[in-house]
């Protein structure tokens, strides 16, 4: 299943608490990657390729002694690997960190956003509750931190946001109700965000993983993590959806 929920513990590379609607954004950095959602299968494979590529990596998830443990597992590439803990379930929370993370000098760059809420599910026995948390995670969040971001690169005329679709958005399964929702409406949202922040000479695009994540076949953590790469330096031009298919 693509993607891992977000959260964890306090962020190195942002300590000084701003604000909301903070007036002046702070200076981003090309070379600092924002992964919210992290986690032990391509969370961690994303963030190990961009550190490894000589980034700098903030970790966003929700559980405190995972993001620690992913912290170190990332020490061998020699980066300097930064954590906050936020939770996607709740987006004014996470919103106000990620303020806090633009208001400062050298915010991050490029953003991947890897959370979601992908547990078997069907639409006829879903609660209310069920519907909207699922949605705050899969789409209002990623949302939420595209807001949080832009004005810092637009300052920057600069930014790569991507968001980790599936192919549930081609093919929506019944079985797995709430997160087929998720990633057609994630679709929708990033060519719509993308739309809105070009102008301004910032990136925003889906990148969509057609197949079961699974290590050791074709769709591998590692192998999708350096199509992240290629996205994010490729010279070719910039489209509103790449995908990775296994090939």
């Amino acid at each position: 299943m693509p993607n891992e929920r977000a959260g964890g513990p306090g962020n190195r590379a942002s300590t000084t608490a701003v604000p909301a609607g903070a007036a002046s954004p702070g200076s981003v950095d090309r070379r600092h990657l924002l992964l919210v959602g992290a986690g032990p299968g391509l969370g961690l494979a994303v963030a190990r390729r961009f550190a490894s590529g000589g980034y700098r990596v903030t970790l966003v998830a929700r559980g405190t002694d995972g993001l620690r443990g992913l912290a170190g597992a990332l020490a061998d590439t020699g980066a300097q690997i930064g954590t906050i803990a936020a939770d996607a379930s709740d987006p004014e929370g996470l919103g106000a960190r990620m303020r806090e993370l633009y208001a400062g000098d050298g915010a991050p760059g490029v953003i991947v956003y890897n959370a979601v809420m992908g547990a078997p599910d069907r639409l006829l026995s879903s609660t209310a509750a069920h519907l909207q948390a699922a949605y705050a995670v899969d789409v209002i969040s990623a949302i939420v931190v595209a807001q949080a971001a832009a004005p810092a690169m637009r300052a920057a005329s600069s930014g790569t946001i991507l968001v980790t679709g599936g192919g549930f958005a081609d093919h929506p399964i019944p079985a797995l109700a709430t997160v087929s929702l998720g990633k057609a409406a994630l679709r929708s949202a990033a060519t719509m965000l993308g739309a809105d922040l070009a102008p301004d000479g910032i990136r925003v695009a889906t990148l969509t993983i057609a197949g079961q994540i699974a290590a050791g076949t074709s769709f591998d953590p590692e192998r999708i993590a350096e199509r992240y790469w290629d996205v994010v330096h490729g010279d070719g031009p910039w489209q509103a959806e790449f995908r990775f298919t296994g090939e």
